[in-house]
């Protein structure tokens, strides 16, 4: 194991965990691997190279370039490291971004002409460059350890925090001790308009710990998680609390931080998160639902679940949907009825989140009954709903599955009309969309309507959520621009990166808008749940909390959306992005009271 340093003051032992993880302790990782294989001769001849280019006389857009470049030996270190932290070759164009970028250049085209020209006029001593018909590659001629590597891979992550994380206090201070990150993931997103930080705040309380059984079963274990990267985590976690922190996406959907261990991680991860703070789990129902749900049993209704249960004579895992969490549930239950306290959470997702916004948003019946918006005395099940549909319009020909319907249903409501094309005949599709104006008409009203109100002259589409959160999207294209070397015989490769600019690609508005609805919805749980002693995360619809909880978790869902469907929220949100008063007219105006009597909106 690589990091020993496992006791002590809890937030020394985070200021160094933070310091480890830095790309300056990469670089120094590498440049000491290779320290004493490197011969000194090779060093300064990349120091005269570079020495070299930068006293060079070149036009004038290359000269202020130049002039902007760091001190020669930061140069030297950082081709080492970039060059050798992969032991393949690499085409040119990721290594002269990366490497101009880290040279300080924000402007994309500056930064990967000035790397390409620093890379070209350095090769032959450390790395070659490849040139073929087609690319042109840089090949290292050293390579790191094993050992080295696989320390290298470590260091890309932060691990989870082992401190309770810094309250947000704006859009740059908070989270880590010593890492300051924007509280907006993504490259390009960064803003200082309001951003919800209490929700964040309540999020990076939870405090989490490694689940011994899962740990201790994880031989046998279809983990996926690499094996230097798992013990890490378990020996800076094991046995103590520790805490993730929080961050937006342009839209406002929060996730957790953490490459090898979040709330997003495959099966395995997730069951090794239990909460630090047990319960006794006092309703045994709730957990008989939630082995039924790790079971594929989730489109029973509650009780039938329950009677799934009840006639199991004993379980077998492997016909289980998520075998590793069925046998941690089934581990809490026992616990239950002997009064044990468990850190098992259940999780519950909404059945089709985006359709369940769009039908609030438009007060459509229609979509909300195949959504379980509205009791039909069942739990309806949106895919099987649309294929059905389908069939009887098919009749016996050219009929579809759930399984061939779910992805098109799925990406249509978000413009696309590519999956659908692919994915049926000229028949099927016909009827595929004949069924979506029977079953969900609502959501194809609001996609129409959003569609009405993109901004083709704008760079950014900008609104503020009932919290007071605000979204805010950049536009974005992708351009492809040949860059010449000049250093490298006038070698040309095609340099592809995204810019900021207006477009009048409409499609990505709708999905823009209703995820970030998602994320109020999920921030209003957080803040209502917390605020009933509640441990709840999520994630985006899919909510994690005790098993006691169900209920309270369900009814509060349900208030939410409720709200949302008794609101303007649409015409606001349009209003907003337009600059001018937008009228909806709602299918119905009484959609909240259905709502609120609803099964299996979470299921």
């Amino acid at each position: 194991m690589y990091f020993h340093l496992t006791r002590g003051n809890p937030m020394n032992i985070q200021l160094h965990n933070e310091l480890e993880y830095s790309k300056r302790m990469r670089n120094n990782l590498i440049l000491t691997d290779v320290l004493d294989d490197i011969p000194t001769k090779i060093t300064e001849s990349l120091i005269l190279a570079i020495d070299s280019y930068r006293k060079g006389s070149y036009y004038e857009s290359k000269q202020v370039r130049i002039e902007k470049l760091p001190d020669t030996i930061d140069i030297v270190s950082n081709i080492i490291a970039i060059i050798l932290s992969s032991n393949r070759p690499k085409p040119i164009q990721g290594i002269a971004t990366e490497l101009g970028l880290v040279l300080g250049y924000r402007n994309q085209i500056n930064a990967v002409k000035t790397g390409a020209e620093i890379l070209s006029i350095c090769h032959g001593k450390l790395y070659d460059i490849k040139l073929s018909d087609d690319s042109t590659e840089i090949v290292p001629k050293y390579n790191l350890t094993k050992d080295s590597m696989n320390k290298l891979n470590i260091l890309q992550y932060l691990p989870p925090m082992i401190q309770k994380p810094n309250d947000w206090i704006s859009n740059t201070d908070g989270g880590w001790l010593w890492e300051r990150k924007s509280i907006i993931l993504g490259k390009g997103t960064h803003h200082f308009k309001p951003q919800a930080y209490d929700v964040l705040n309540l999020l990076q309380s939870v405090a989490w710990t490694i689940d011994i059984p899962t740990y201790i079963n994880a031989q046998n274990s279809n983990k996926t998680m690499d094996e230097d990267q798992f013990e890490r985590v378990v020996e800076t976690c094991f046995g103590k609390p520790f805490y993730f922190v929080w961050r937006y996406d342009k839209r406002g959907r929060s996730y957790s931080s953490g490459y090898d261990l979040n709330i997003q991680s495959n099966e395995y991860g997730k069951a090794l998160l239990s909460l630090f703070n047990k319960k006794i789990v006092t309703n045994q129902d709730n957990l008989k639902i939630a082995i039924a749900n790790h079971a594929g049993q989730d489109k029973l209704t509650w009780s039938e679940r329950i009677n799934w249960f009840n006639k199991q004579l004993n379980f077998d895992l492997d016909t289980f949907d998520e075998p590793i969490l069925g046998s941690k549930a089934i581990q809490a239950y026992l616990d239950s009825k002997k009064g044990i306290p468990t850190g098992y959470t259940m999780s519950i997702d909404a059945t089709a989140s985006g359709l369940q916004i769009m039908a609030a948003l438009s007060g459509c019946k229609v979509t909300a009954k195949a959504c379980n918006m509205i009791n039909t005395g069942k739990r309806e099940d949106i895919y099987q709903f649309v294929a059905d549909k389908m069939n009887t319009i098919l009749k016996a020909i050219n009929k579809v599955t759930r399984k061939d319907v779910k992805k098109p249903v799925m990406t249509t409501f978000y413009n696309s009309e590519a999956n659908p094309k692919e994915t049926f005949n000229k028949h099927q599709l016909a009827a595929f969309y004949e069924s979506l104006d029977d079953t969900l008409p609502g959501a194809l009203d609001v996609m129409e309507a959003v569609n009405q109100y993109w901004d083709y002259e704008s760079d950014v589409h900008m609104w503020t959520l009932p919290d007071g959160h605000v979204a805010r999207v950049p536009v974005t294209e992708m351009n492809d621009v040949r860059i010449e070397v000049d250093e490298l015989n006038h070698r040309t490769f095609t340099y592809r990166y995204s810019k900021q600019q207006p477009s009048e690609n409409y499609r990505s508005l709708v999905a823009n808008i209703v995820h970030s609805v998602d994320g109020y919805v999920a921030r209003e749980m957080v803040r209502r749940c917390h605020s009933m002693k509640i441990q709840l995360v999520h994630i985006h619809d899919c909510f994690v909390f005790s098993p006691d909880y169900l209920q309270v978790v369900s009814q509060t869902y349900r208030e939410i959306l409720a709200e949302i469907a008794n609101s303007d929220l649409l015409s606001d949100i349009l209003s907003e992005i337009s600059g001018n008063y937008v009228p909806v007219t709602k299918h119905s105006t009484d959609l909240a009271k259905d709502i609120l009597n609803s099964e299996y909106m979470l299921s």
